[in-house]
């Protein structure tokens, strides 16, 4: 039987400092848990592990099956049943995968009560299962924590860039809504779902609400990184018809241009693009001041890791590899991008990136003198 890895990588050795990241590659699955917990109690042979966390009151069981004739509905039904649990069952089409999700309550000496999800994956006649609880009169207050774990779940290529199988259960698709976009003069039109500015404000709120969980916590900066990560990650597959439509119209006239780098032609014209975005930010304190990119493509008021996040959507989507910059000394974000030009880079392992700003009118490369210190700023990949 395959072994579970998780991988805790460290600033110093990479530059890139990620969360607790649970990681597969033999059957190809990642669950982008919240910072710190132990693993409690493991099963190698049977591919099954037991986690708690130490400042939290939540546990999960993470189980890998292979049955043949099987369905991630029975595979989850008959986990519930060892469980002797008091269980839902909703089935859910999750970028083409048929996949189950319940809520329950069980106990096991103590009354608990929780969410679990199970998913095929692409090794055959395997499915994972994702067990998340906490004690039964504590499960309220750690509702979002626990939606958080299981919805960082990817089981395929396609589902690392697609919001995750909570938020396809809690807004399935409902059709397009039509976008309307005048980037320098040109104006193109796209689509995304009609669910998408609700379902992408409802995950913002949903991470916030963990990220504040880690305020005074000594893994804040993974958990600022996990934060970012997960909110891109829902943008990036609910912009991916903008972006490519976007790309389709711009990058001809790039690639005619700047024949020698249409790249750093087409990071320009988009950056010109989102510094004129209307400024806004009204954060209190129960939910974040960010705008999801998605709801500042359609117009609504956003601030510079809205907008940074956006560049960084777009310009993946391009084959343009990207990363965030943010920093709680300077209460800022940049993003920055592997293309050529003059003036401020990044350097990281993996290569040196041009910085750019997206809240003042300056071209690729210039950042404000004050924050130009490297050690205030923090990777998110």
């Amino acid at each position: 039987m395959k072994k579970l890895t998780i991988f805790l990588i460290s600033l110093l050795a990479f530059n890139f400092l990620f969360a607790d990241i649970i990681s597969d590659k033999n059957y190809n699955f990642t669950l982008d848990i919240p910072e710190g917990f132990n693993v409690k109690d493991a099963n190698e042979a049977n591919y099954s592990y037991h986690f708690e966390h130490p400042n939290i009151p939540v546990q999960f069981i993470l189980k890998i099956y292979e049955k043949k004739n099987s369905s991630s509905f029975s595979i989850l039904e008959e986990a519930m049943s060892k469980l002797k649990a008091k269980a839902s069952f909703d089935r859910v089409l999750w970028e083409e995968n048929d996949c189950t999700v319940s809520q329950f309550d069980m106990n096991l000496g103590k009354d608990y009560s929780g969410w679990a999800c199970s998913a095929p994956l692409e090794v055959k006649d395997s499915y994972i299962t994702v067990i998340t609880y906490a004690d039964k009169d504590k499960a309220p207050a750690c509702q979002q924590f626990m939606i958080s774990l299981l919805n960082s779940l990817t089981v395929s290529d396609i589902t690392c860039q697609n919001p995750g199988l909570f938020m396809a259960y809690a807004f399935p698709k409902e059709g397009d809504k039509t976008v309307n976009l005048n980037i320098d003069g040109e104006k193109i039109t796209s689509k995304i779902d009609k669910t998408d500015e609700e379902a992408s404000q409802f995950l913002v709120d949903l991470e916030f609400g963990v990220l504040s969980l880690y305020a005074s916590h000594p893994m804040w900066k993974e958990a600022w990184q996990r934060y970012y990560r997960l909110i891109f990650r829902d943008n990036y597959g609910r912009l991916s018809r903008v972006s490519e439509d976007i790309f389709a119209r711009l990058y001809p006239e790039c690639e005619k241009k700047r024949k020698d780098d249409p790249n750093t032609e087409y990071v320009s014209r988009l950056l010109s693009w989102v510094q004129d975005f209307k400024y806004e930010r009204h954060q209190t304190k129960a939910s974040s001041d960010l705008t999801p990119p998605v709801m500042a493509v359609c117009g609504d008021g956003n601030d510079c890791d809205s907008r940074s996040l956006l560049m960084c959507c777009i310009m993946q989507r391009a084959g343009i590899d990207s990363i965030l910059l943010i920093s709680r000394e300077y209460s800022h974000a940049l993003c920055a991008f592997d293309i050529m030009g003059q003036g401020q880079t990044f350097e990281t392992s993996y290569g040196s990136y041009l910085m750019c700003e997206t809240t003042a009118k300056v071209t690729p490369g210039m950042i404000a003198q004050e924050q130009a210190d490297r050690s205030k700023w923090i990777v998110v990949d």
